[in-house]
């Protein structure tokens, strides 16, 4: 709540500056595809020890965004403030001969769910098919749920927060860049990619001899949608 607040607020407070300008909302959904990078240390096949990210997990994204143009004209620049719904994890593999398992299991699945909030600077020129856009910015995210599924065992809530005890924790920041294309009917489509900045698992040692590796988010998305012209 106090994130659409936020939103809210920002937008509000902008929209003086467009007075010539027109605002316009977008709504996009798809399916997203998410792994974790810096997820494990293991044996990469040889004798070597390597980093490795985990499997991707596919899951949903949703969100809803506002274009302001930055220009009086309306023309080529906006600010892109939004808050979408993203699912994140990873899926961990069968190999358990891990050197650092950084607290995750083999043969599990770790399903993530956050609410994020992007800022993307945005260039979206008027062509005869429609706008093209191409995106760049950061993001700030909150963890709100998700699951914990190892084969064979079922399912549990994953546990949120900075204890040594727990699986992740509560915030996550990083940038996001996206592309795209919105037709003269107002229907779009486009992708999107997040990669985090910070740790998404709690700092925390799991022992005195071992640190945390920096383990972060990295989604891709698809999406198609619809823009609202104000």
């Amino acid at each position: 709540m106090r994130i659409l607040c936020c939103l809210g607020l920002f937008i509000f407070l902008s929209l003086p500056f467009t007075t010539h300008a027109q605002v316009s909302i977008g709504i996009q959904a798809g399916p997203d595809f998410a792994w974790l990078v810096n997820a494990v240390e293991g044996s990469n096949g040889s004798t070597s020890i390597t980093t490795q990210k985990s499997g991707s997990v596919t899951q949903i994204y949703g969100g809803v965004y506002v274009d302001i143009p930055l220009d009086s004209a309306g023309g080529m620049f906006y600010l892109r403030p939004g808050i979408e719904y993203l699912g994140a994890g990873g899926q961990m593999n069968a190999n358990a001969d891990y050197y650092n398992s950084n607290g995750f299991l083999p043969s599990t699945k770790y399903s993530l769910r956050y609410v994020d909030v992007p800022f993307q600077f945005v260039y979206s020129p008027e062509m005869d098919f429609g706008k093209p856009w191409l995106g760049l910015g950061l993001y700030g995210g909150a963890l709100v749920g998700g699951t914990v599924a190892t084969q064979g065992s079922g399912s549990q809530p994953v546990k949120i927060g900075n204890n040594a005890s727990d699986n992740f924790k509560r915030f996550d920041a990083g940038y996001v860049f996206s592309l795209g294309l919105m037709t003269k009917s107002g229907f779009l489509f486009g992708a999107d990619y997040q990669h985090g900045f910070v740790r998404a698992v709690p700092d925390a040692r799991l022992n005195s001899s071992q640190s945390r590796l920096l383990t972060r988010n990295s989604v891709w998305d698809l999406h198609v949608g619809w823009v609202f012209r104000l």
